[in-house]
């Protein structure tokens, strides 16, 4: 139950980024980590920080695991909600 409210709070807009497009915006060690598994069940048809595989993730937006949510709201990639 704590994570379900813990997740609530996270905002996962359509629009975050999860996967960076370009080595300009070259995902942290830590997301890569935590974000891992995630991109492996719903996205491993696209190369990694491809631009199609930022658009996959961000589709998966809120079925994204908590430490996935965490590590990006940590690396400022997306904001927890003031619900």
């Amino acid at each position: 139950m704590i994570k379900l409210k813990r997740f609530a709070v996270v905002a996962v807009a359509a629009g975050c980024a999860v996967v960076a497009a370009s080595p300009a915006f070259a995902v942290s060690a830590k997301v890569r980590e935590a974000c891992g598994a995630d991109y492996k069940r719903f996205c491993p048809s696209y190369e990694p920080e491809s631009a199609k595989a930022r658009q996959c993730m961000r589709q998966v937006g809120k079925r994204l695991s908590v430490g996935c949510i965490d590590a990006l709201v940590d690396a400022g990639e997306i904001r927890r909600s003031k619900r």
